[in-house]
């Protein structure tokens, strides 16, 4: 027979695990950035071409390492709302390709000005992409079957409609990328990371505007002002987002070699600052389900 103190220690551990995992992609986010800038510092300053050029360089473990932990994390923690979890969903998915299938190795290069070694080109690469692209897709089979074999009996909410539209644009966007390994491969490895990426960033920023666009609702019915409305982090940090890319692949692309780098790294700063920003504010309520002030 479950006791009171037997719930209340589940319930703590429940939050505890919580605050862990929303903990984790913090400091897998830090891990990140300490060891690409470790790279930097070791290359005497010389910058690759994008973050994810490091793949060719002593930081490959930490790059790997740390974008498959952030996508586990990622597809781990549960959005306040569908449209939320399937898009951390998508970006935690896509984090593993991200990581497994590199960069063009002409496209991860130091720019021609600077001093610093040229990246090494493997001669296995082809192989080992080919490896690891079928091992992602085998195992997000078997996530998505358990998800829709289990999640119903844990989940009644799952039986929605906007439930059941998760479902699918998760299988169709399953069936999109495997079917872009099976039948293009030479297209995939030469353009999957980067179509990953694009489509990882896409993701998070699609997150960053889903809870701005949920919050101002909730604030429209507590009967605020249009203005206080919008007024909030969430809607600043998605804004600013925006305007990076606009600035960054636009006016900025001229005038800066490393055009790629410096907007991947702004957008993962800024993505680290609204985490931060959600996990301050989600520390003491975890469990709680808010599609009714936040739908998605």
């Amino acid at each position: 027979m479950t006791q009171p103190g037997d719930v209340r220690r589940h319930s703590h551990e429940m939050q505890a695990t919580y605050r862990y995992l929303r903990l984790a992609i913090i400091l897998l986010t830090l891990l990140l950035a300490v060891g690409v800038g470790l790279q930097v510092a070791a290359d005497g300053g010389a910058v690759l071409m994008s973050v994810s050029a490091y793949y060719y360089t002593g930081a490959r473990d930490v790059f790997v390492a740390a974008l498959c932990a952030i996508g586990a994390c990622l597809i781990i923690h549960r959005g306040r709302s569908d449209t939320e979890d399937v898009l951390l969903n998508l970006s935690g998915y896509l984090a593993f390709f991200v990581a497994f299938v590199p960069t063009a190795p002409t496209q991860a290069v130091y720019d021609p000005g600077a001093s610093g070694p040229q990246v090494p080109i493997e001669q296995d690469a082809v192989a080992a992409i080919t490896q690891n692209t079928w091992a992602a897709l085998a195992v997000g089979l078997v996530a998505f079957v358990l998800e829709v074999v289990l999640v119903p009996q844990r989940d009644r909410h799952r039986h929605t409609r906007q439930g059941t539209v998760v479902r699918v644009v998760g299988a169709a966007g399953y069936l999109v990328l495997a079917g872009y390994f099976l039948a293009a491969r030479d297209s995939f490895l030469s353009h999957g990371h980067t179509i990953a990426a694009v489509l990882l960033f896409a993701g998070i920023l699609g997150v960053v505007g889903v809870n701005a666009t949920a919050l101002s609702r909730y604030r429209a019915e507590c009967r605020m002002s249009r203005r206080r409305q919008w007024a909030n982090w969430y809607t600043l940090g998605f804004v600013l987002m925006l305007l990076t890319v606009a600035v960054v692949a636009g006016p900025l692309r001229a005038l800066v070699p490393h055009w790629i780098f410096v907007l991947e790294a702004a957008l993962i700063v800024q993505f680290l600052a609204f985490w931060v920003t959600q996990t301050a504010e989600r520390w003491r309520a975890p469990a709680l389900r808010t599609d009714a002030l936040f739908p998605g």
